[in-house]
């Protein structure tokens, strides 16, 4: 049985991945209409542009920019349509009814998955509970060392600020010791506010995408959960 653990929780970690790809498919057919609509399109319409400037010369440099910017302006408009069509509701019923019907769509995907999950794998109580065991210390595991790589980050940023003497004059850069540095970091205190404000932005960026790994996989957990449950009553 302890041989076999690994091949349980190996076969568990393959079925996420193929779920995981199958979302991962729409995303980028998500990412491709961004690169389509705000990239490539503009660019084109950019060397037209140019093209009709160098050889044809029709009279429509004053609708450029408003050209080069319709696809995006159509794009942006039709990825936000969803949620300006649900504002009116959202302001009807209140932010706590819309928060109630998202609480709603995640149960329905939880028992959708979780059907699903168990249809495929097959296993009995006994596997499902080494599964939750394993994921639970895997998902504390990722937890933690994200903390870790978070002050890690941190720390980095902080000496390369210090090395790259951003902003800093040319007396802080042949000052040397501690109480230049502090007295550096008074005297300027616009460039330290800057220092501080980036190093917050970048450490916050990398610990939330950190984070949103996690919480993809605690989701698979409440389902792993939901099918022990199912599996007592």
């Amino acid at each position: 049985m302890v041989n076999a653990i690994p091949q349980i929780y190996e076969q568990f970690s393959s079925w996420i991945k193929l779920d995981v790809n199958r979302d991962r498919a729409i995303t980028n057919r998500k990412i491709l209409s961004v690169a389509v609509w705000c990239l490539i399109l503009p660019i084109f319409l950019t060397l037209i542009a140019f093209l009709n400037r160098k050889f044809f010369q029709f009279n429509i440099d004053r609708y450029t920019d408003d050209i080069i910017f319709f696809p995006p302006l159509v794009y942006v408009l039709i990825s936000l349509w969803p949620t300006l069509r649900d504002l009116p509701r959202v302001f009807k019923k209140g932010g706590f009814v819309a928060l109630v019907e998202d609480s709603q769509r995640e149960v329905e995907w939880r028992e959708k998955t979780s059907l699903q999950m168990n249809a495929d794998l097959r296993f009995g109580k006994n596997e499902w509970t080494l599964v939750s065991f394993h994921l639970k210390h895997e998902l504390d595991r990722m937890r933690d060392q994200n903390k870790y790589m978070t002050i890690l980050t941190g720390a980095v940023l902080f000496l390369m600020f210090q090395f790259l003497d951003l902003g800093g004059n040319s007396d802080m850069v042949r000052a040397v010791g501690a109480q230049a540095m502090v007295r550096g970091w008074v005297e300027q205190f616009a460039q330290w506010s800057y220092q501080f404000f980036s190093l917050l932005l970048f450490t916050a960026l990398f610990y939330l995408s950190g984070t949103q790994y996690r919480r993809n996989l605690l989701r698979y957990l409440v389902c792993v959960d939901r099918i022990i449950a199912g599996l007592d009553s």
